[in-house]
């Protein structure tokens, strides 16, 4: 990239952030010989909700699944670029990736809660992390559960069973799990894509009072939803960013085609 351009994206010219708690830049991916992310550079602000949005099949899932490095498994995937999280290059050697996902944490597409009690979720990550006693077990419990808007409805059975709850309160429950960690970003990948209105409108309301704490990437097919909590859009079709910039100039006025016939019509020729 030249000057203009990182300048453009919100970086300072020797590649650290700028106001981004992720700096993306000329990140390819392929799967064996299929392009699935093509030369993506892509700011996330600090404290924000970033919504990726997109067809099916676009790329999302695998970008941000890269911010985490949950995608090094994926057989016969191949990388070149560069994503920086606190001015650090993620896939550089050095890095400890176990670490790296206490920093960015995922919360995916159906909940995932362990064959334990509810508490036990809670505390699943953050207890391979450090010893805690008796009272901070229950100080983390409840401050966690309270963040993910779910202590009130919870706080009376905490040694249930988390499958007990339903999917919504499962998926805050993934939610509380993630926060115990204390991570700076929280990764989220179309998470209330299996859920009623009611509870994926609570999730968007526990969002929108994260971001006073945390950076938030959220991957989601739902424009309206889109519209209602996203500070920053990315519009992403066939591997490539189409646009992306503040959600209400887009939403208001969107500079691409292509981004004019996904919100008006949910669909495109890219």
């Amino acid at each position: 990239m030249n000057k203009q351009e990182i300048l453009k994206m919100g970086l300072s010219t020797n590649g650290k952030e700028k106001n981004s708690a992720i700096a993306i830049s000329g990140f390819n991916v392929w799967i064996n010989d299929v392009h699935i992310l093509n030369n993506i550079n892509l700011h996330i602000p600090n404290k924000k909700i970033t919504c990726i949005i997109g067809p099916s099949g676009g790329g999302k899932s695998t970008l941000i699944r890269s911010i985490n490095r949950i995608n090094d498994e994926v057989p016969d995937m191949t990388i070149k670029g560069n994503i920086q999280f606190n001015g650090k290059p993620i896939y550089a050697p050095s890095i400890d990736v176990a670490n790296l996902r206490t920093q960015i944490g995922m919360v995916f597409q159906k909940p995932c809660v362990f064959p334990k009690s509810i508490k036990e979720n809670v505390l699943f990550g953050v207890q391979h992390l450090k010893k805690i006693d008796k009272h901070e077990r229950l100080q983390l419990t409840e401050e966690n559960l309270k963040a993910a808007s779910l202590w009130k409805e919870v706080a009376h059975r905490l040694n249930d069973k988390a499958s007990s709850l339903s999917l919504g309160q499962q998926q805050r429950l993934c939610i509380a799990r993630t926060l115990a960690v204390k991570p700076q970003i929280i990764l989220l990948d179309e998470p209330t894509s299996s859920l009623d209105p009611v509870s994926a409108r609570a999730i968007e309301n526990m969002m929108l009072e994260l971001k006073e704490q945390y950076t938030i990437v959220f991957v989601t097919h739902n424009i309206q939803q889109a519209k209602r909590i996203a500070d920053h859009l990315v519009f992403i079709c066939e591997g490539k960013i189409i646009e992306q910039g503040a959600a209400t100039k887009i939403f208001a006025k969107p500079s691409h085609p292509q981004t004019r016939a996904y919100l008006n019509d949910e669909f495109c020729e890219c």
